[in-house]
């Protein structure tokens, strides 16, 4: 983390290598992902590149729980009731959409995924401005996983348009 705080300090790629590097799947624990996730999140201003490292690393548990399967994956919207994962969609949502707020070149890739996580947790009321924000714009991931991006988003994209 010190080599990229010196060269970049709010470079995107880096800090999301870094989080999927820190996971279990890769080489780390979740408590390592918590850890680098709240020191970042201590100093980052809110609207910097990186600024979603915090709901990705939440987007990557929720899927270590879907793809677990059984009872977990069954539940597995609950995730988003509880502590870090519920504070993290809150800061995203009251903030990210508001216009110019993000000025990087992946904040469409940002409000795709604040889409996902608040489609995912049941808050569609809340999704619905995110979608405008995207104007039809839908990004591989995180839609991926229930199947092909474009269809998973347009679905999603009707259920909080209704």
């Amino acid at each position: 983390m010190n080599e990229v705080l010196a060269r970049d300090p709010w470079n995107r790629e880096a800090y999301l290598s870094m989080l999927r590097y820190l996971s279990p799947e890769e080489a780390g624990s979740r408590i390592q992902v918590l850890e680098f996730v709240d020191a970042l999140c201590a100093r980052m201003p809110a609207n910097a590149p990186c600024a979603a490292t915090e709901l990705t690393s939440q987007v990557l548990q929720y899927h270590a729980v879907l793809a677990r399967g059984g009872i977990e994956a069954l539940v597995a919207r609950n995730h988003w009731s509880h502590g870090a994962a519920a504070q993290a969609l809150d800061r995203a949502a009251h903030t990210w959409v508001q216009p110019a707020f993000f000025r990087h070149a992946a904040a469409l890739a940002d409000l795709n995924l604040l889409a996902y996580a608040l489609t995912a947790a049941d808050r569609w009321q809340e999704a619905r401005p995110v979608f405008e924000a995207l104007r039809g714009t839908v990004t591989g991931w995180p839609w991926h996983t229930g199947g092909d991006p474009l269809t998973e988003s347009e679905q999603a994209q009707s259920r909080a348009a209704a």
